[in-house]
C-alpha cells in the first residue's frame, strides 16, 4: 500500500532544541525534500546524511543535515526524507511551511507509524509497543516496550495461532473428504489435550496484562490511615519535597494528592489522602469518600496508623486490595496497646528518619515486584487493554470448541469456535483489524511518530 499523498511533522519535542529533525514521507518526499535541502533528489543517496542549507526559494532558512531513505528500505516503506537543523521554533515553523508550499500535507498524530503499518514494515503489536516505548519514562516500562517493538510478542502470539490453524485444517479436511482413505478419523482425545496447552499459555499471556500496567503506567501506592497517622509526613519523605500540609490537628488533608517517583526502576505514583474516619464536618466527610474510592483503585496501599493511640481492629481496605501495615510516628513513645499487637519491630516507621523512609521503599518495591508473579522475569507482556481483550475472546473461544469436542457436537461448530479464537489473535497482531481500531490505536500516538 502506498499513499497518494505526502506528509510531513516534526519528529523531534517542540520547543526550544539543540537539534530539531522534520520528517517527510511519500510519493513526493525526495522531490520536496531535495528542494528544501538546496539539492537534487539524485545526489541524495539512500541512508548518507549530508550536511545543506535549507532553503526557501533563495532565502536561507537554516543550515543543517539532510538524509534520505529510500522506499521500501525505511520506516514507513515509502521514501523518506529527513531535515536535521536546530531546534528553533521559528525555524522549524518556516521549514514545515516551506514543505507544505511544495505539496506536502501536516500529518496527523500516528500517521507515519499508521503507513509503516499498512506497508508491512511493523505489526500492529509493535505500533501499540512503540508508542508504549515513546513514551517509557521508567526503565521497567522501556524493557517491557522493547519487547514489543522488537516483535517478540507478536511471534508469541503467533506461535500460539498455529495450534489453532493446524486443529481447524485438521477437522475441515474431514468434513470436505468424509470418506477419503487417506484421511484418518478424528481424535478427539488428541485435539482435547492440545486446546488445554493452548488455553494454559493464553491465560499465561493474558497474566502479563497487570504486570505491563505496572510497568508501563506505574504503581498506584496509597497511603491511608485514620487522621494524624503521620501519612503526610512519610509522603512527603517518599516523594522527596514538601508536597502535602503537615499539621499536628487531625483532619489536614481533605483531598487526594499524587506525585510520581521512581523506586527501584520502576514508575510509582503516590497518593496522599484524608484519615479515614466517621465525621460529620461536610468537607471532611466527601474528603474520606475520595480516600476510600482511592484505596479501592489502588495497587497497593501503606496503611499507617498512629503509634500514640491504640491498634485499629483492623484495617479499612478491600479485600482485593494488597496492603502494608505500619505504625507510624515511630520516633514517639508508643500507646501500651501496641505491646500486645501482633507487629513486627520492622513495620515501626517515622518520616523524620531516613533509614525507615529507606525501608519503606525497599519492601514497596519487593511488594510490588510480587504483584507481577510470574511476568517478573519475562519482558513480553501485553501492552494494551486491546492485546488484552482479544487473548480474552481467544480464549473463551478455544474453551467453547473444547466443550463442543467433549460432548461429541458436530465437527463443523468446533471449527467455527476455532475460527473465532484464529480472528481474536489476528485482530491483535493487526493481520485482520477495523478501520475504527486502526484510528484508536494510532490517533494515539504523538505527531511525528
Amino acid at each position: 500500500m502506498q499513499a497518494a499523498d505526502t506528509i510531513v511533522a516534526l519528529a523531534s519535542a517542540p520547543g526550544p532544541a539543540g537539534v530539531a529533525v522534520l520528517r517527510i514521507s511519500g510519493p513526493d518526499a525526495l522531490a520536496i525534500g531535495a528542494a528544501l535541502a538546496g539539492r537534487s533528489p539524485q545526489r541524495m543517496p539512500h541512508g548518507r546524511m549530508q550536511v545543506a542549507r535549507m532553503r526557501e526559494r533563495d532565502e536561507i532558512l537554516d543550515q543543517g543535515y539532510a538524509v534520505a531513505f529510500r522506499g521500501p528500505r525505511s520506516f514507513t516503506g515509502e521514501d523518506v526524507v529527513e531535515l536535521h537543523v536546530h531546534g528553533s521554533p521559528a525555524g522549524v515553523a518556516r521549514l514545515l511551511a516551506a514543505a507544505v508550499a511544495h505539496g506536502a500535507r501536516r500529518a496527523g498524530p500516528g500517521e507515519f507509524s499508521r503507513r509503516a503499518f499498512l506497508n508491512g514494515k511493523l505489526d500492529l503489536v509493535q505500533a501499540e509497543s512503540l508508542a508504549a516505548l515513546v513514551s517509557a519514562d521508567s526503565e521497567s516500562a522501556r524493557r517491557s516496550a522493547l519487547a514489543g517493538v522488537d516483535g517478540r510478542l507478536g511471534e508469541r502470539m503467533r506461535a500460539l495461532r498455529e495450534p489453532i490453524v493446524e486443529l481447524r485444517a485438521a477437522i475441515e479436511a474431514r468434513l470436505d473428504f468424509p470418506v477419503d482413505a487417506d484421511v484418518d478419523a478424528f481424535d478427539a482425545a488428541t485435539a482435547i489435550t492440545t486446546l488445554a496447552g493452548l488455553t494454559l499459555k493464553l491465560a499465561g499471556l493474558l497474566a502479563t496484562a497487570r504486570a505491563a500496567r505496572l510497568r508501563l503506567q506505574g504503581a498506584r501506592v496509597a497511603l491511608a490511615g485514620p487522621p494524624n497517622a503521620g501519612k503526610s509526613t512519610l509522603f512527603n519523605a517518599l516523594v522527596g519535597t514538601d508536597r502535602a500540609l503537615v499539621h499536628e490537628a487531625p483532619g489536614t488533608t481533605r483531598d487526594t494528592l499524587e506525585c510520581t517517583t521512581l523506586v527501584a526502576g520502576r514508575t510509582v505514583v503516590w497518593v496522599d489522602m484524608a484519615g479515614d474516619r466517621e465525621t460529620t464536618d461536610t468537607v471532611e466527610r466527601e474528603g474520606v469518600a475520595r480516600a476510600r474510592r482511592a484505596v479501592a483503585a489502588a495497587d497497593l496501599v501503606l496503611w499507617l496508623e498512629d503509634g500514640g493511640e491504640p491498634p485499629c481492629p483492623s484495617p479499612s481496605v478491600p479485600d482485593h486490595v494488597p496492603f502494608l501495615r505500619l505504625r507510624g510516628k515511630g520516633d514517639q513513645p508508643p500507646h501500651p496497646a501496641w505491646a500486645a499487637a501482633a507487629s513486627a519491630t520492622d513495620d515501626v516507621v517515622s518520616g523524620h528518619r531516613a533509614g525507615d523512609v529507606e525501608r519503606v521503599l525497599a519492601r514497596v518495591a519487593a511488594l510490588l515486584d510480587q504483584l507481577e508473579g510470574d511476568c517478573r522475569g519475562d519482558d513480553v507482556v501485553l501492552t494494551r487493554a486491546r492485546q488484552a481483550d482479544g487473548i480474552e475472546r481467544a480464549m473463551a473461544a478455544v474453551a467453547a470448541a473444547s466443550e463442543a469436542l467433549r460432548e461429541g457436537a458436530l465437527l463443523e461448530c468446533v471449527a467455527a469456535d476455532l475460527a473465532a479464537a484464529g480472528d481474536a489473535l489476528d485482530e491483535v497482531i493487526g493481520a485482520v483489524v477495523p478501520d475504527d481500531v486502526l484510528d484508536a490505536v494510532f490517533g494515539s500516538f504523538c505527531i511525528g511518530k
